[in-house]
This record gives C-alpha cells, structure tokens and sequence, in this order.
C-alpha cells in the first residue's frame, strides 16, 4: 500500500492498540481469545505485505498461542495487565521502540501522554489501509462462497429445453367474481 510508504526510510515500527482497534471493529469489552487470535493473524498478513514491524498490544492475560513478548506469525505481541493500566503501557511501548515507532490508536488520552512531537495515527486512517488488506486477499468465506469449509457446488444447468407455452387466460365466469368478492368458510 501507498500509506506506510511515507515511513519506510526510518524502519517503521507500528505499535497497534488492539484495543482500539478491536472497538473500531465493533467489539466492545472483553473480547473472546479466537477473535484475539483472528485479529492478531490479520495484523500479521499486513505487516507481512506492507513489510513492516509490527507490535500488537492487547490488554489482559497473555493467550497461549501468542505469549507475552514473543513473536506470533511475525509480529510481537505485548499486553497490558488491566484496561486501566493499558494507556500508559501503550505510551511506555511507543517511546522504547525509539524514533521511528508509530503508536497507532484510537484514544485521545493516548495522543496526549506521548505528546506533540511523536508520531501518532489515528484508527480510522489505519483501518483504510488494512481493511484493504483482508478485502485484496479474501478471507475464508468469501473464497468458497460463504461456506466455509465445503467445496463448491457443482454447475447446475439444466440443458436447454421447450420453450414453455402459456396456457390460454382462463375464462371467468360470473360465479368466479362473486366467490373472490365474497369470504367462503371451507
């Protein structure tokens, strides 16, 4: 993409709320481990394509197919310990990652506590370019037909038959229009 392009001569880290962006994605609160793991692979094919270093940092117990400080598919994965504490964890994150990390969230309170004079991206901007990345790519579901696992169906077309003829308009009688004006109990 042409987006991270821009940062690309001083070997960008990106430093992701996934906090933020799991909110952006419509999932509020405690998010369940498998959505976690999804996430976290969709990070991964990113970085891979924009050719990137990428930190995820999640909030809560580490998962066990992406422990704490190590790398999953590519990416670090770092957690907070509470939501409370994950603003400051975030900040402490971006500025050891040095002059070149982009700290990207969705929270104010994040912008303000790095300051000024630090490279920052909004969610919204960010969600432009990867959205685009699962859209290119495809996901499971929208390969097969939305059927998950299963092959397609074969082509069914039926051979080319008669054309169908119409029957002649049926004649109405005058005890037709009289049963349709009236409600007959069967």
């Amino acid at each position: 993409m042409g987006l991270f392009n821009l940062f690309k001569p001083a070997q960008t880290v990106l430093v992701i709320d996934t906090v933020s962006l799991n909110e952006s994605l419509g999932m509020k609160g405690k998010v369940p481990p498998r959505n976690q793991l999804q996430l976290l692979r969709r990070l991964a094919r990113f970085s891979q394509r924009e050719k990137l270093a990428v930190v995820a940092v999640l909030s809560g117990a580490p998962l066990n197919k992406a422990p704490a400080g190590k790398k999953f598919e590519g990416i670090t994965v770092v957690y907070s310990k509470s939501i409370d504490s994950h603003v400051k964890y975030l900040v402490r994150t971006a500025n050891a990652k040095g002059a070149g990390a982009v700290l990207v969230s969705g929270n104010i309170a994040v912008e303000k506590l790095r300051g000024g004079a630090a490279k920052n991206l909004r969610i919204s901007t960010f969600r432009k370019a990867f959205d685009s990345t699962s859209d290119s790519e495809g996901s499971d579901r929208s390969s097969s037909g939305g059927r998950g696992n299963r092959p397609p169906r074969k082509n069914r077309q039926k051979a080319p038959s008669e054309p169908k003829k119409e029957r002649p308009p049926r004649e109405v009688s005058e005890a037709d229009a009289i049963n349709e004006l009236i409600d007959l109990v069967d």
